[in-house]
């Protein structure tokens, strides 16, 4: 009976061994959230499944005021999508070990001629797991989660 419950008490598309279907999976409502609001859904979520990252947190650790060096303030309201602006999900291969789960937002800035458009990148998630299929299966799921897929 408890394993029923437990059971219940999971996230609609985790199984209750962890494994994630993808598809099956809510999206979340990012409409008016902070980076750390996103952050904590995400964690709830993740920590769930087998997917669990070893850390997941905002990319700007400290909460820097500076933000063009460090990414977004954990009070930043999450970026809606537009024409010109996107989230992107990454991976790339870890300084040391594992491999880290980038999550971005990419801005066209528009000049005053079409060729003067440049882009700016804001750090906004992070997430280290330790194997190549699980940070894959973790960028899929976030992206998921976040309506960028």
């Amino acid at each position: 009976m408890e394993a029923v419950l437990e059971a219940s008490k999971l996230p609609q598309g985790v199984s209750a061994d962890g494994k994630v279907d993808v598809r099956a999976t809510t999206r979340l409502d990012l409409e008016g959230k902070t980076v750390d609001q996103v952050y904590s859904m995400l964690s709830s979520f993740l920590c769930k499944t087998e997917l669990e990252p070893e850390w997941l947190s905002p990319a700007n650790l400290m909460d820097d005021p500076d933000e063009a060096s460090s990414g977004a303030r954990h009070s930043r309201v999450w970026p809606s999508y537009g024409n010109r602006d996107r989230i992107s999900v990454s991976v790339c291969i870890g300084s040391s070990e594992g491999w880290i789960v980038y999550v971005d937002w990419i801005s066209r800035l528009r000049g005053a001629v079409l060729s003067d458009c440049t882009y700016s990148v804001m750090p906004m998630l992070r997430a280290k797991v330790l194997s190549y299929d699980q940070a894959w299966q973790t960028a899929r799921v976030i992206a998921h989660k976040l309506d960028v897929a």
